[in-house]
């Protein structure tokens, strides 16, 4: 779900014309539900569906708590995964969507404004008990040359634990988002790629009592790991 209104291009990443977006749900949510929810996703190749942001600016506004709410209900029982990328406003729908969420990903860099924001927003949800203790810190682009911040200079400055570390692959990146394709299908042997399908496979995998890590990932073709994981 492309939840940021405004400036979302999850379906240019993903090469697809939508026919439908959330805005057309919201004008038919009195008579929502399973099947019109359906045939109003956009199915890609790769088994997932998307459900873009609208298209017009102004539609944004149309957007409410509650129909948002009843939509993700929908979605949950027809969907094993919902992948929802929010805006960086911090807005209504946005809290609304992490606090029925399982994990809430946080994902930041190595730098000195992004470290800074990371506890701006920590200190925020904090004041959330139903969203605090689900979210995950992710450090993206790790490796970059010109990061003059260390990994543990990060953890002491942030105060937390950091979930997984993605390396840095701008071209990889920038080429599966300027052609339209999942970086599954761009490039299944990259580093990021296989570093991606290893954080799902750890998102996705149940905890084991004993405290083990899950078992390496299997192969699978469709939905959440076709369009991240390496095939």
């Amino acid at each position: 779900i492309d939840l940021d209104l405004t400036l979302g291009d999850a379906d240019v990443w993903l090469d697809i014309i939508p026919e439908y977006t959330i805005k057309d749900i919201v004008e038919s949510i009195n008579r929502l539900d399973y099947g019109l929810l359906k045939r109003s996703l956009t199915r890609h190749s790769c088994g997932a569906y998307l459900l873009p942001r609208p298209i017009e600016l102004e539609h944004a506004e149309m957007i409410r708590p509650d129909d948002l709410r009843r939509i993700l209900s929908l979605l949950k029982a027809t969907f094993s995964h919902l992948i929802i990328d929010i805006s960086k406003s911090f807005n209504r729908l946005d809290m609304a969507v992490m606090e029925v969420s399982d994990r809430v990903l946080l994902v930041t860099q190595l730098d000195l404004s992004c470290l800074r924001n990371v506890i701006r927003i920590m200190q925020l949800l904090d004041h959330y008990p139903l969203i605090k203790g689900k979210v995950e810190i992710i450090v993206n682009r790790v490796g970059l040359e010109d990061c003059d911040i260390s990994l543990n200079k990060a953890l002491e400055t942030i105060g937390r634990s950091v979930f997984w570390q993605l390396p840095n692959d701008y071209s990889v990146m920038s080429g599966a988002r300027n052609n339209g394709i999942p970086l599954a299908q761009f490039a299944p042997r990259a580093k990021l790629t296989k570093s991606i399908s290893e954080m799902i496979h750890r998102l996705t995998s149940p905890v084991d009592p004993s405290g083990r890590p899950p078992e390496e990932p299997t192969r699978r073709r469709g939905g959440l790991f076709g369009l991240f994981a390496g095939r």
